[in-house]
């Protein structure tokens, strides 16, 4: 266990995407409930979010009336689109697996300069993304990154 602003995280948690303030949170579950996959569940009168079951819905932040919720992995802002980072991406290619993203919007290109294999997200499908973060949570290299506006 350890602490970061305040909030305690489990061996079990990450720092992504949401963060429930303790001092906000009336204990209501109203998030609980809204957890379709029930990752944030009470223990000890206080919050915990399983990140290995949250799917970066945002549904719990949408119901949270007291504000407790807040996103902490991206800046505000609308999103613009992913970019991959092709220094750390290995090349799994788990984000263009079925499944991966709701939408399937990663494909496999190859660079027009270098003739290399890599991962693009299709910019030009951006309206159906559902905004989930599902990707920038599951790559295990940390290479889609959120572009914010």
């Amino acid at each position: 266990m350890s602490k970061f602003g305040g909030v305690i995280i489990t061996d079990n948690e990450k720092l992504f995407p949401i963060s429930v303030n303790p001092q906000l949170c009336v204990r209501c579950e109203r998030c609980m409930y809204s957890c379709h996959p029930k990752a944030i569940f009470f223990g000890n009168s206080l919050r915990f979010v399983d990140y290995d079951k949250c799917q970066g819905c945002l549904k719990c932040v949408d119901v949270c009336e007291h504000g407790a919720i807040e996103v902490i992995s991206i800046k505000e802002g609308t999103l613009m689109g992913f970019r991959i980072d092709q220094e750390k991406c290995g090349l799994c290619k788990l984000c263009i697996d079925e499944g991966f993203c709701f939408q399937n919007l990663f494909e496999l290109k190859k660079d027009k300069n270098t003739k290399k294999e890599c991962i693009e997200f299709r910019r030009e499908d951006l309206s159906n993304c559902l905004k989930c973060l599902k990707c920038f949570k599951n790559c295990p290299n940390n290479a889609i990154i959120p572009e914010i506006n």
